[in-house]
């Protein structure tokens, strides 16, 4: 099963719902909002909404009025797809002579992951995975933490914790060594799943795309990335009579043999980037080069479109790391791109999806030489009995 239909089949989407926004506290299902703004994505965390109303107190289920206080769990549905859980992060009240209007901004539960201290028994892990560092930095609060794909399952000889660090800081470090992308779910679990590579429809100007913002871009990128050894005795050598650039630069880089190029970009620009320790063969540092290439090119290439539904083809809200279609038949542009970022938005100017997309190389996770404590050796003689 794809990673969005095993999130789906978790959820229960359905596509048969309406656009109508609706907040779940405690007892009360409150509707009637006249502004919705709710964003989601893969390097927004935590997934954050905020509804707002100028009539003089929203709609409660059974007529009554809700009592509403920062702090109370909460979920936010549209029509019947669940679409963030999580907590009233605050409210404002706007009190005058003839208005009184309310704002609600609540997140998921992922901002106690974000912004509190991660708490455990030991800071030092042995032979354990990503996903159980994950789950364990992540029990304090609640959060439930899931894979997919076969995302999470790499094994950690050694894995330590440094004590003021957040339980997302160590997820991000950990995920960065088992080379997966983690994100918040609808149900306020955290999900670590490979880059996605389900298509879920297409996106069309003039079709179902309102407004269309093209950014192409030759920032941050080279036309070579060169890994280099960083060996003090070469630096500091005396090269031969000639060209002592070029030969202090083909001791340092011609025992790797890592190099990678952007054709796009037309003048000379060189990126060095030194090798990692204990990258044996140097097999990190050919990847590494290409892995420059491609991410910056993808952080380059941006789209930004104004959809006029919440919904793809199939009925499914749009929901990140999924590839997209986007066409302009214009031009003959047609081009697979990931979901980045989405926001649901409602108010006086229609319901939209405003979305970003670049192509996935952007979100490729850098490849990264695991910690010398992966040695078997070194584990087995500071594992603890």
């Amino acid at each position: 099963m794809s990673i969005l239909g095993s999130v789906s089949a978790a959820l229960g989407y359905d596509g048969q719902t309406a656009q109508g926004v609706t907040i779940k506290i405690g007892k009360y299902t409150i509707t009637g909002w006249e502004r919705v703004s709710i964003r989601i994505g893969l390097e927004i965390m935590p997934w954050a909404a905020m509804l707002e109303t100028s009539s003089w107190q929203p709609t409660a289920s059974g007529g009554s009025t809700p009592a509403l206080n920062e702090g109370d769990a909460c979920s936010i549905l549209i029509g019947k797809d669940q679409v963030l859980t999580g907590y009233v992060q605050s409210i404002a009240e706007d009190i005058g002579p003839e208005e009184h209007s309310l704002r609600i901004v609540a997140t998921s539960k992922s901002v106690d992951a974000v912004e509190c201290s991660a708490l455990f028994s030991t800071y030092q892990m042995n032979d354990t995975t990503v996903l159980a560092i994950s789950r364990q930095v992540c029990q304090q609060s609640g959060i439930q933490v899931r894979s997919v794909g076969g995302a999470g399952e790499t094994n950690i000889q050694q894995f330590s914790v440094i004590l003021t660090e957040t339980a997302y800081e160590v997820i991000e470090r950990a995920t960065r060594l088992a080379g997966c992308l983690f994100y918040d779910q609808p149900d306020g679990s955290i999900l670590l799943a490979p880059l996605g590579s389900k298509n879920v429809g297409s996106l069309t100007l003039g079709k179902n795309i309102e407004r269309m913002a093209v950014l192409r871009s030759l920032a941050g990128r080279y036309s070579t990335v060169q890994a280099i050894i960083q060996n003090m005795a070469v630096l500091f050598t005396p090269p031969e009579d000639g060209n002592r650039q070029a030969q202090q630069m083909q001791a340092q880089t011609a025992p790797v043999q890592a190099s990678a190029a952007d054709s796009g970009v037309k003048r000379p620009r060189t990126l060095l980037i030194p090798i990692e320790t204990g990258d044996a063969g140097y097999k990190i540092a050919q990847q590494r080069v290409q892995w420059e290439v491609a991410r910056r090119y993808g952080r380059s290439q941006v789209v930004e479109v104004t959809s006029d539904s919440w919904r793809d083809s199939s009925g499914h809200l749009w929901q990140p790391n999924t590839l997209c279609t986007l066409s302009r038949p214009q031009t003959g542009f047609k081009k697979e791109l990931l979901i980045a970022e989405i926001e649901f938005v409602q108010g006086e100017s229609g319901t939209h999806a405003n979305l970003v997309l670049m192509p996935p190389e952007a979100f490729k996770p850098q490849p990264l030489v695991l910690p010398m404590a992966q040695n078997e050796a070194v584990a087995a003689a500071t594992r603890t009995s």
